[in-house]
């Protein structure tokens, strides 16, 4: 005798059954399911079996359901009911997509690039709700292999193998650019090498930064060694402390700009050859990826 406590109803044989059983008819639940008769038999058969008791009546070809099927009808109904509502709501997931969407991204690009997108984005699939984390771009790609993110918009850095890359769709670099008070003596140069620079009093992103990867590696490529005043997390205050004439900064031109045209700072282009920070898009390689996430990724290819 099955347990009642030990649920192994087979939900096939359960479909069958409620068919069967709506219909009080063999021949009309064969239709219904797209299956032979005799298939319709053995599945119900199979289902008395195992649960050890008779659920239709069959006299003179006229089928009744007998007090176990009536119950057990009642039941199968509400699982039927559910089972579509379910089905419904993944297959309306896939068209409408909802949910939170936990996008990872560095505090300059949160400020100068992700904002336009992200707005769009919010107009174009208005059920999604987006939350937005700021970090490192070391920080971010590992939140990435824990769970915390959904996807992340970084300046490259090496990266675990774990992760799959693409370049930002919608912008895939930006260049970099020496930031400087009006009044410095270099504000007025075309351009700057890192030789001109190099005894400069540096104010430098935090360690996990992909412009400070980026800076640290291009002197290192020409022997210089950088005269480092000041490391921090927050762009606008490395540009306060520029604009005071405590240094000078080399940052992305987009965190600029604005700066640069109220006359704040003033941006002079490197002439030293790879100065150009690369943006991308990072996903983990494997594991689910979330409904919104891919509309997100549709939505940024233009798809």
């Amino acid at each position: 005798m099955t347990s009642p406590t030990r649920f192994d109803l087979n939900l096939k044989q359960l479909r069958t059954f409620y068919f069967v059983a709506k219909h009080l008819s063999f021949t009309r639940a064969a239709k219904d399911l797209f299956i032979s008769q005799p298939a319709v038999t053995m599945q119900v058969d199979a289902l008395e079996q195992h649960c050890e008791t008779r659920f239709f009546s069959r006299e003179k070809n006229h089928l009744t359901l007998t007090e176990a099927g009536a119950i057990l009808f009642r039941y199968a109904e509400q699982i039927m009911g559910l089972a579509f509502e379910a089905a419904q709501a993944v297959s309306e997931l896939k068209v409408n997509p909802h949910g939170v969407l936990r996008i990872g991204t560095t505090r300059t690009f949160a400020r100068y690039l992700m904002a336009p997108h992200i707005l769009r984005f919010h107009q174009a699939y208005p059920k999604i709700r987006i939350q937005l984390n700021e970090g490192s771009s070391k920080e971010l790609a590992a939140t990435l292999l824990t769970g915390r993110n959904d996807l992340a918009v970084v300046g490259r850095i090496p990266y675990d193998p774990r992760l799959e890359t693409t370049p930002f769709p919608a912008c895939a670099t930006d260049e970099m650019v020496v930031a400087l008070a009006p009044e410095h003596p270099l504000a007025g140069a075309a351009s700057l090498s890192l030789v001109d620079i190099q005894g400069e009093p540096l104010l430098l992103r935090e360690k996990g930064s992909g412009t400070r990867h980026l800076i640290l590696q291009r002197f290192q490529e020409q022997g210089l060694e950088p005269n480092i005043l000041l490391e921090a997390s927050n762009v606008d205050f490395i540009k306060d402390l520029v604009e005071r004439g405590a240094g000078i900064g080399i940052l992305g031109r987009m965190s600029v700009e604005d700066d640069v045209r109220r006359g704040a700072l003033k941006a002079v282009p490197l002439t030293d050859e790879g100065f150009l920070i690369h943006i991308d898009l990072l996903l983990p390689r494997e594991g689910y990826r979330p409904v919104a996430a891919q509309a997100f990724l549709r939505f940024l290819l233009g798809e």
